[in-house]
C-alpha cells in the first residue's frame, strides 16, 4: 500500500511534465505599447523582483516543513535557499517504507558494551517523542528553455537537517525492560548531497511545482542503546555512529510570486 502511494506521487510528477511540454508560455520579448495616462500607468505597474516564497503542502507528513525563496538570477539560472523546522512524522510508516526500499534494518540487534544486548527499534514512537529540529538548504537551477524560472529544470541541492527526540529510558536493575518516565536525548544530524528534477508553472500570483530528485545521506547518529550487564540487569546506554545512505525524494511546492 505504502509502496502504491509513492508509485501514484511518481505518476503525478510524469503526467505534470507532460502537461508543461503542452503549455504555451508567454514571451518576455514581446514589447507592450500603452496608450492611455502614461503617469496612471505607471503607478499601476507592478516591478518585476525575480522572487518567488514557496512551500510545500505534505512534506509535514514526513517530519519537516521548510520554507524556501527563489531568485531569478538569468533568464537560464535561478539559486534557491530555504530554512524550517523538523519533528516526529506524522506518517507512522514512512520509516519503514524507507527502510524496505533501501533494504536497511530499523534497529540495533549487535551492540558490543553489553554483555546480553536489548534490540533498540528506532522508528517505534510509543517509547519515543520528536523534538522540533531545524534545516537550511541551498539550491542553484538550471532551466532548460531558458524562460526565467519557469519550465522544466534541473540542479543540485545541498541540504543540512537535525532530528531531534526524547526517548524513555529502562528501570535499571531489573532482570527485565521497564520503561519509565525519564528519557534520554536522541538526534539524526543530515547532510544531504542530491540531484533534483523537476518543473515549474508560473500563474499571475501562484506558482506550482513538481521534482523528484536522488543522491546521498551522510547521517551522524546519536540514539539509545539498551542492554543487560554481566548480572543480567537492565542498563541505559547510548550509541554515536556515522554512516551514509541513498535517499530518492519526490514532492510537490506552491508559491507566492513577490
Amino acid at each position: 500500500m505504502q509502496l502504491r502511494t509513492i508509485l501514484l506521487l511518481l505518476t503525478v510528477c510524469l503526467f505534470t511534465c507532460h502537461l508543461y511540454a503542452q503549455k504555451k508560455k508567454p514571451n518576455r520579448d514581446v514589447e507592450v505599447i500603452n496608450f492611455g495616462d502614461s503617469e496612471k500607468s505607471s503607478k499601476d505597474d507592478k516591478v518585476y523582483h525575480g522572487l518567488i516564497l514557496k512551500t510545500s503542502p505534505v512534506s509535514f507528513i514526513f517530519g519537516r516543513q521548510p520554507v524556501e525563496l527563489e531568485k531569478e538570477l538569468k533568464d537560464f539560472l535561478s539559486l534557491q535557499v530555504g530554512a524550517g523546522v523538523t519533528f516526529a512524522p506524522l506518517w507512522a510508516g514512512y520509516d519503514d517504507l524507507v527502510n524496505e526500499i533501501s533494504d536497511e534494518v530499523d534497529g540495533y540487534y549487535e551492540s558490543e558494551q553489553w554483555s546480553f544486548d536489548e534490540p533498540d527499534v528506532y522508528s517505534d514512537y510509543s517509547i519515543r517523542k520528536g523534538k522540533p529540529g531545524f534545516l537550511a538548504s541551498v539550491s542553484p537551477r538550471l532551466f532548460f528553455e531558458s524562460d526565467g524560472f519557469e519550465g522544466m529544470y534541473m540542479g543540485p541541492v545541498l541540504r543540512y537537517s537535525v532530528q531531534n527526540f526524547a526517548v524513555q529510558k529502562v528501570q535499571e536493575g531489573l532482570p527485565y525492560v521497564e520503561r519509565i518516565d525519564e528519557t534520554q536525548k536522541e538526534y539524526i544530524r543530515n547532510f544531504d548531497v542530491l540531484v533534483h528534477y523537476g518543473g515549474q508553472t508560473l500563474y499571475p500570483n501562484l506558482t506550482f511545482e513538481w521534482f523528484i530528485g536522488a543522491g546521498i545521506r551522510f547521517r551522524d547518529n546519536l540514539r539509545q542503546d539498551v542492554g543487560y550487564d554481566d548480572l543480567f540487569m537492565a542498563r541505559n546506554g547510548e550509541r554515536a555512529y556515522k554512516d551514509k545512505k541513498f535517499r530518492l525524494e519526490a514532492g510537490l511546492r506552491i508559491g507566492f510570486q513577490l
